[in-house]
């Protein structure tokens, strides 16, 4: 759920991070009447998985990212057809619309929706496939992350082809987890204060 994390600046060029608009200017304790930025609202990353269709998604392999998350956590990652169906691969093999763990990841665009169609023929074809059995899956060797790479490699898109699931991570998933984190930093420090200060 979104916290609501606004930003605002008052009387320098630092920015204020807070979830209420407060009265008095932390930095120079006047009171506010102008701002020198409006306050706006952070963009929330997060996404209900069901709700982005078309998309790659990724979520931590345990907890969620705004209570539980650290840089060195693995991460989960998994496919949504245009429907909103979601299909990921872990420990019990190929598993679809096991939605109740995904109502807080990042939802990555790849496709025009025009490729829609071709995204679900993709999808379905690979459900058939035996390789994503239960039986076959390994944490190091085949898991999701290896999933959605053939999956990206039978679509056959401009841009997703990738070596590894290393070269994966840095091309499509980083970008986006930076944001996130830097969205998890702000929410963390505004857990027990009532404001932030960056410049």
């Amino acid at each position: 759920m979104d916290p609501g994390i606004l930003c605002f600046r008052h009387c320098t060029i630092k920015s204020v991070f807070c979830k209420t608009i407060p009265e008095v200017c932390p930095l120079c304790q006047e009171l506010i009447v102008n701002f020198n930025t409006e306050p706006f609202r952070i963009p929330y990353p997060f996404r209900n998985a069901t709700g982005q269709p078309t998309s790659i998604v990724i979520k931590p392999s345990c907890g969620t990212f705004l209570d539980d998350y650290n840089i060195n956590d693995l991460l989960h990652i998994g496919v949504v057809n245009s429907n909103g169906k979601l299909y990921e691969f872990d420990k019990y093999g190929l598993i679809i619309n096991n939605v109740s763990q995904w109502t807080n990841c990042i939802a990555i665009q790849v496709v025009p929706t025009s490729w829609d169609y071709y995204w679900d023929e993709i999808l379905n074809a690979m459900t058939q496939d035996i390789k994503w059995k239960s039986i076959n899956y390994d944490k190091n060797t085949m898991n999701c992350f290896n999933f959605v790479r053939e999956f990206l490699h039978k679509l056959n898109y401009n841009n997703l082809q990738f070596e590894n699931g290393e070269d994966m991570c840095r091309k499509l998933i980083l970008p986006k987890l930076h944001e996130a984190i830097r969205y998890i930093t702000l929410y963390k420090n505004l857990k027990d204060n009532r404001y932030f200060i960056s410049d």
